[in-house]
């Protein structure tokens, strides 16, 4: 994911889809597993955030942007790690 002002050609054709805004709704952790049970990550605290990215970004998918690339602009976001959660992308025309 990359934005439109700073791809170069190349990402342009190994990032075809260009979205104009990006919606991202998750949670990220906000402390330790309560166990060592299997369950353990599923009971941890969590914290609800969204988040919009306005203006055009080029995607690596027809769907939208990456989950990893969603995490990571997330984890600059809040300053946090830990995201999960999904995004959801309106296409250019």
């Amino acid at each position: 994911m990359i934005r439109v002002e700073e791809a170069t050609p190349y990402q342009q054709c190994t990032r075809p889809w260009v979205f104009d805004h990006i919606e991202v709704r998750g949670s990220i952790f906000t402390g330790p597993a309560t166990g060592t049970h299997l369950l353990a990550d599923f009971e941890r605290p969590t914290e609800e955030i969204r988040f919009s990215l306005l203006g055009a970004y080029h995607c690596d998918y027809p769907s939208g942007p990456r989950l990893d690339a969603l995490a990571n602009y997330a984890a600059n976001v809040t300053g946090r790690g830990g995201f999960y959660g999904m995004g959801s992308a309106r296409r250019l025309n």
